[in-house]
């Protein structure tokens, strides 16, 4: 945005900025020059400057008042485009970034004010019609009840479909004999899966709601159709929320397939809490206590206790967004007297997520996870302790709002003191998802 020839006239006066003196049309064009490379920081205290000198010029404060938002200084903000409306009433830009704020901190109400007004006047279609979109979606979050769903289809790679040590010999120490493993079976797939999720708020957006999940998968593999694999899971979680904290009680039914067949169902219950430290940093923690129960293998019945964690935070005025996470689970046999059942083990990963302009996003993520088994195995005379460190690079792209399309690359490596369950693997997806 450039101030008219009349203001940058009337602006050519001294002012003081730092230990520099400068004219006004020097700050206005240095303020300026660091808006338009969206470097706000920069730019918000030479507004500043040149607000102080002319505090009723509608054009610089609707800078600040942008400069303000991006930095999400929401009150700052608030005055800077106040004051714009109090000189130009009609000043609809200012109205539009006005419900952007509200909406960003949850005022609702008071963004559809301002974008009731806005469509009130003379608008050019395609504005119009995007005020209507920005309205339609304030509509739904006012609304007590929510629908949405979101629908996943694609393909993918495995190099080491059966997770097998390949082509090379291991030792069984309690009969001293020299094994050859299994080659390791490259396979490609395709799969689809839908979530639907209904939500009902008992309050006003605050307080306790009720969120319900119904997420269906199936994958077909086109070499080993033993591992064909489908999923049906259900989940109702009572939440409560208020002012930057978040507590969800999640109970959840899974059933899974495997060729066709019933594999184990597994019922679990969740104690999960968020808090939102400021615009910029999360942190999330909670419970799980999950049993499983197998169909044909009773012995391989469990029931597990875990306990997460997880940090998010953007840094810089493009972000750039971490996050580190870190997990402990325990499981306990519950018929049987296997060595591969009852464990302890922990994991810890991070990532890192940035997105770009062009509506591209990409991460990079690494988990690193110990398992050790509790009970001593008969036919390797130890107790099997596993480690996997697993690497992805994701990368997606928006098409519309509604269709983006998504590539993962991952390489994982398992190292076992139990040489069949040494292994790697290079796996690869694309999808599509569309949302609705």
């Amino acid at each position: 945005m450039k101030l008219s020839l009349i203001a940058v006239v009337l602006l050519c006066t001294a002012a003081t900025y730092g230990n520099d003196t400068l004219t006004m049309q020097e700050l206005y064009q240095k303020a300026n020059a660091a808006y338009a490379a969206q470097s706000y920081q920069e730019a918000y205290p030479l507004l500043e400057a040149l607000n102080d000198q002319a505090p009723e010029n509608p054009e610089i404060n609707f800078l600040m008042g942008r400069c303000a938002l991006e930095l999400k200084l929401y009150d700052e903000a608030i005055a800077a485009f106040d004051r714009v409306l109090i000189i130009n009433p009609n000043h609809n830009r200012s109205r539009l970034e006005l419900a952007r704020l509200y909406s960003e901190i949850g005022q609702y109400e008071l963004a559809n004010t301002e974008l009731d007004t806005v469509l009130s006047g003379q608008l050019p279609s395609n504005v119009r019609e995007t005020v209507l979109t920005f309205k339609s979606n304030l509509d739904k979050r006012l609304s007590r009840s929510t629908f949405n769903g979101v629908l996943f289809f694609g393909g993918g790679y495995d190099s080491n479909a059966n997770n097998d040590i390949g082509n090379k010999e291991f030792l069984i120490p309690s009969f001293n004999l020299w094994i050859n493993g299994n080659e390791k079976i490259s396979d490609t797939s395709v799969f689809a899966m839908t979530v639907l999720n209904y939500g009902y708020d008992f309050g006003d957006r605050g307080g306790w709601s009720v969120d319900n999940s119904l997420v269906g998968y199936a994958k077909s593999n086109f070499k080993e159709s033993k591992n064909n694999l489908s999923l049906f899971s259900y989940s109702l979680s009572p939440t409560w929320s208020v002012s930057g904290y978040r507590l969800r009680l999640p109970l959840t039914y899974d059933r899974v397939y495997i060729d066709n067949k019933g594999y184990t169902y597994n019922l679990s219950s969740a104690v999960n809490g968020t808090y939102t430290i400021d615009t910029i940093s999360q942190i999330e923690g909670g419970y799980t206590y999950k049993r499983g129960y197998y169909d044909d293998d009773k012995g391989l019945d469990v029931s597990s206790h875990s306990i997460y964690t997880s940090y998010k935070k953007a840094f810089g005025e493009d972000p750039i967004v971490v996050s580190v996470n870190g997990s402990y689970t325990i499981n306990n046999e519950l018929f049987s007297d296997r060595s591969d059942v009852s464990s302890r083990g922990y994991s810890y990963g991070a990532e890192i997520f940035k997105a770009f302009s062009n509506q591209i996003r990409t991460s990079l993520a690494y988990t690193y996870s110990s398992t050790s088994y509790e009970d001593k195995d008969i036919l390797f005379e130890n107790r099997r302790h596993d480690t996997r460190e697993n690497y992805e690079v994701r990368l997606s792209k928006q098409l519309q709002n509604d269709l983006s399309v998504n590539a993962i690359v991952g390489y994982i490596q398992n190292h076992s003191n139990q040489a069949p369950y040494t292994y790697d693997k290079i796996t690869a997806q694309l999808s599509a998802v569309l949302s609705f």
